[in-house]
C-alpha cells in the first residue's frame, strides 16, 4: 500500500468538483465578509475591554484566549456577564456560518494547485475539514456552557479548553499547507507551461517539415512538367528536322 499524506482522495476530488465554481467561491467569500463583520461586533458586546494599542477592535474572547484549563474557561465565561454570555450566544451562530463560508475557499487552495502533483503528496482536505469540525464542535460547547452557567461541570470545560487547541493546531496546519499550495501551483504552472512550450516547439518543426515536404513535391512536380515540356519541344524539333 502507498504511502498518501491525504487518506481521503476520493472525498477530497468529490469537494473540489463540487466547490470549484466562481459562483460558489465569490458567494462564500462576501459571506464570511458579512459575517466577521457581525463576529467584530458581538465580540466587542462580549468583552468590551478588546481593543488593541492603536485603539481598533479585537476578537479578545475566550476561544482566542487559548485555555488550557477548565478554570481558565469558567473565568472568562464569568467575566462577561449576563448581558456578555447572551452577546456570545449570537456571536457563536455567526460564528459557525462563519467557519462554514471560509473552509469553502481553504478547501479549494488546498486541493486545486496540487492536481498536477503526485497522488502520494496531495494533502487532501481533511485537515480543513477537521478543522472545520472542531470549531463547530467547540462554539457547541460553549453554547452549552453558557446554557447552563452558573453550573459548573469541570468535564464540559476541560474537554472544551482541549477543542478549542485543537481548533488552532488544525488551523494553523491549514493556513501552512494552504501557503505551500501557492508555491506548488506557481511550480506546476511553470512547468506546464514548459511542457506546453516543448509541444508547440515540436508542432512548429513538424508543421516547418511538412511544409519544406510540400514545397519538395510542388518542386519535383515542376521539374518533371519543365523536363517533359522540354522533352516534347525537342521531339517536334527532331521531326521537323526530319
Amino acid at each position: 500500500m502507498k504511502f498518501r499524506l491525504d487518506p481521503f482522495p476520493k472525498f477530497s476530488e468529490t469537494a473540489l468538483a463540487g466547490l470549484l465554481n466562481a459562483r460558489i467561491l465569490i458567494f462564500s467569500v462576501v459571506v464570511a465578509k458579512i459575517t466577521l463583520d457581525r463576529l467584530y461586533k458581538y465580540a466587542m458586546i462580549v468583552n468590551p475591554l478588546g481593543y488593541d494599542i492603536d485603539g481598533e477592535p479585537t476578537l479578545d474572547i475566550l476561544e482566542y484566549q487559548n485555555p488550557w484549563t477548565s478554570d481558565q474557561v469558567h473565568m472568562s465565561l464569568n467575566s462577561y456577564g449576563a448581558k456578555g454570555r447572551q452577546a456570545y450566544l449570537s456571536y457563536l451562530f455567526y460564528d459557525c456560518v462563519f467557519v462554514l463560508a471560509r473552509t469553502v475557499p481553504m478547501l479549494v487552495i488546498c486541493t486545486w494547485p496540487y492536481k498536477k502533483a503526485p497522488e502520494s503528496a496531495r494533502p487532501g482536505v481533511w485537515i480543513p475539514v477537521l478543522n472545520l469540525v472542531t470549531d463547530l464542535f467547540e462554539n457547541l460547547l460553549i453554547t452549552v456552557l453558557i446554557k447552563i452557567f452558573p453550573l459548573r461541570v469541570q468535564a464540559i470545560e476541560t474537554f472544551a479548553a482541549y477543542i478549542i487547541q485543537l481548533k488552532w493546531f488544525t488551523f494553523k496546519v491549514s493556513i501552512a499547507i494552504m501557503f505551500i499550495s501557492l508555491f506548488v501551483g506557481i511550480y506546476y504552472g511553470f512547468h506546464s507551461l514548459l511542457a506546453d512550450s516543448v509541444v508547440l516547439e515540436k508542432d512548429r518543426q513538424m508543421k516547418l517539415a511538412s511544409r519544406e515536404k510540400v514545397q519538395e513535391v510542388l518542386q519535383n512536380s515542376a521539374a518533371r512538367r519543365a523536363t517533359s515540356a522540354a522533352a516534347g519541344r525537342s521531339q517536334s524539333v527532331n521531326k521537323k528536322d526530319s
